[in-house]
């Protein structure tokens, strides 16, 4: 009870501080127009208060208020004891017990306010904040070093610092280390060097270690990811599932929701069985990852790229026509420029696959796509620079993929001389071998007179060294495939034997 009774004095005095506490109706109108009319500017606002379209001192008052209000009520709702079962809204929860905690103090319930220090002590080492912990200890030493004398509580306290301390500087080395790889990764659109990826590889072996001392919801989140991304990098997708499946494992444990960490774990898992060609498997994970994002939202979009490719792969082009039907249609794909790009060139493939009758009617007809045509899309496609080349191929691609469909073979040599031209100019390191390797396979489909069997035959070995290769599906990669070459090859051959019969 001394604890409230504290907290209603301190309340009764700030109000009396504060001038205007009690809020004007002129706030409540000003909250209703927002909430009634989104694209409310200033100027509509002041109008429609105080009868002038020009800004006024008091509009301005007002409107500083206002913000203060919101604040305050969304600290309020945000900061609830139930969201200390959510990993991320706790700290809020706990950050505001803290100043609360500091206000009392500073108004001189030294008391009440230890009880509270305490408190939060208590929940941010259950939670693993160690940065909320150190500054718990850190009031909490000088208290029971010379407030209220007490050494053992001390000296607990000041092993609580070092140990917290360190804690704390190993949740900021996984947290520089996430972000200069993840640096590295943005900036790096042709792939890692050899000594950039021994610098990975030595922050991934450095973060496991501290995983191994250290196991904060931060530091097992981070350290399981880096360690994924390394190995999946370097196309070790067995050693990348494996640790995907541990690491949800290890953040199941945790008594809080931690939704990142599992999000992550969930998310490489349906990767790595990409990969490793279990793709039933894979699109179960997909699904369960589904779940715990919101449609619409950058997470979701990116998720759909992923499980397009995994449903290609499994030839499964009911729901790959349904995924695609409702990306396409969603009114926020237009929010991502760089989803919206890749869905525009999917949507063509979409097309060529409705062309070789691979979609259900009944499919067609529940869900009917706006009618396609070639030209129109070769018109209004962005041509990439050529550090999107892999995307350029995809385009050209395309038009091979129709011009085979209408017999007009002999367009197909002039756009397969372009392709080859493209190989001179852009397509000469080590990260473009797929696309090289698949270019090649067009000359010799050429080369074969576009004769199924010859063409399979010509192209045996580029196909062995294409299935082997490692698939990019990294959406800022300059070698990004869209459509994986490996499926495209299929199409053009089963395309091929068609036109033959």
């Amino acid at each position: 009870m001394d604890t409230i009774k504290a907290l209603i004095n301190v309340k009764k005095n700030l109000e009396k501080r504060r001038s205007g506490y009690k809020y004007s109706q002129k706030l409540d109108e000003f909250e209703a127009l927002l909430n009634e009319n989104e694209s409310l500017d200033d100027h509509q606002a002041c109008l429609q208060i105080y009868g002038n379209k020009n800004i006024t001192p008091a509009y301005k008052s007002l409107k500083y208020r206002m913000e203060e209000k919101l604040m305050n009520d969304v600290f309020t709702i945000c900061a609830l004891e139930e969201d200390l079962s959510s990993s991320i809204m706790s700290s809020i929860q706990i950050e505001k017990i803290s100043l609360v905690s500091l206000l009392l103090l500073k108004s001189h319930y030294r008391r009440e306010s230890v009880i509270l220090f305490e408190k939060v002590l208590k929940l941010s080492k259950k939670l693993y904040f160690p940065d909320i912990t150190i500054k718990q200890l850190t009031v909490l030493l000088n208290h029971y070093g010379f407030v209220e004398p007490d050494k053992a509580r001390m000296m607990k306290i000041l092993n609580e610092m070092d140990y917290y301390s360190e804690m704390h500087t190993a949740e900021l080395y996984v947290r520089k280390a996430n972000a200069i790889i993840s640096h590295m990764y943005v900036m790096n659109k042709g792939g890692f060097s050899q000594k950039q990826l021994r610098t990975i590889n030595e922050y991934v072996t450095e973060s496991i270690k501290i995983k191994e001392r250290f196991k904060t919801n931060t530091i097992v989140a981070y350290a399981n990811d880096l360690a994924f991304f390394y190995y999946q990098t370097i196309g070790d997708f067995e050693r990348g599932l494996e640790i995907a499946t541990k690491s949800l494992n290890e953040m199941s444990i945790f008594s809080t929701q931690e939704i990142y960490g599992i999000y992550q774990s969930k998310k490489n898992i349906a990767i790595a069985n990409f990969f490793l060609k279990d793709y039933s498997e894979s699109s179960k994970w997909f699904e369960e990852v589904f779940k715990m994002v919101t449609i619409g939202t950058r997470n979701w979009f990116n998720l759909t790229g992923l499980f397009f490719l995994n449903l290609i792969n499994a030839r499964e082009y009911e729901k790959l026509y349904i995924l695609s039907y409702d990306v396409l249609t969603n009114k926020n794909l237009k929010k991502f420029p760089i989803f919206e790009e890749q869905w525009y060139l999917r949507e063509a493939y979409l097309h060529f696959l409705i062309r070789m009758e691979k979609i259900d009617p009944q499919v067609l007809k529940e869900r009917p796509m706006k009618p396609f045509s070639l030209n129109k899309f070769l018109n209004s496609v962005p041509f990439h620079s050529k550090d999107k080349s892999g995307q350029n191929i995809t385009i050209l691609v395309i038009q091979i993929l129709f011009l085979i469909l209408d017999s007009k073979y002999n367009k197909i040599i002039d756009k397969i001389d372009t392709l080859t031209q493209y190989t001179y100019r852009y397509l000469n390191k080590d990260d473009t071998f797929r696309s090289n390797c698949f270019i090649k396979m067009l000359l010799q489909m050429v080369k074969a007179d576009l004769h199924p069997i010859r063409t399979k035959t010509y192209t045996e070995t580029l196909r062995k060294k294409l299935e082997n290769s490692h698939l990019i599906i990294d959406e800022r990669s300059a070698q990004v495939e869209i459509i994986p070459y490996d499926f495209l090859w299929d199409m053009i051959i089963e395309l091929l034997e068609i036109k033959n019969k």
